[in-house]
């Protein structure tokens, strides 16, 4: 999640989120400028926001608007928001930056899905990021999920997720 052009609210969201790197064993960790690690913010028992650890102004903003329709390649926007010091992402119709884990049964790991558009699914292709790259690669958006269906844990699923660690901030 690149947050250095993420200065001031914009309604289209602004930022950079794609995947970066990290060899088998290894993961991200807490470190000054490290983009790839967020902090889990509490917004109610059953919804999220996702802050920069780099820009506490900055936090994950998923548009899932035109998210209507499974699509091979994903879809929507997948992108940053800038909040001003002292406010969060509320749960609120319309809040792009609200999320919910769905656990995905008989598995170790969730899906995380948009509130506001609740057949909206973060997905996360990866496909091609074989070396570590200052500006990470891959993509990162959206994919529709009917209500009454979830994401499966089988391989290739790129809207399945492992949490390794969940820093929450009340």
């Amino acid at each position: 999640m690149d947050t250095s052009k993420v200065t001031s609210f914009n309604g289209a969201g602004s930022g950079t989120v794609n995947c970066q790197f990290y060899g088998p064993g290894s993961e991200p960790v807490t470190a000054p400028g490290n983009d790839e690690v967020f902090l889990f913010v509490a917004l109610s028992d059953t919804a999220f926001a996702l802050r920069s650890t780099v820009s506490a102004h900055a936090y994950l903003r998923m548009d899932g608007s035109g998210v209507t329709e499974f699509n091979a390649a994903g879809s929507g926007t997948v992108n940053c928001q800038y909040y001003a010091q002292g406010t969060q992402p509320q749960v609120a119709p319309g809040n792009d930056e609200v999320f919910q884990f769905v656990p995905i049964p008989n598995s170790p790991v969730v899906a995380i899905r948009s509130f506001n558009h609740p057949n909206a699914y973060l997905r996360m292709n990866a496909a091609g990021v074989e070396s570590r790259r200052g500006n990470g690669s891959g993509i990162v958006n959206c994919q529709y999920y009917p209500q009454g269906t979830l994401p499966q844990w089988t391989a290739g699923n790129l809207e399945v997720f492992y949490v390794s660690a969940v820093p929450l901030l009340a």
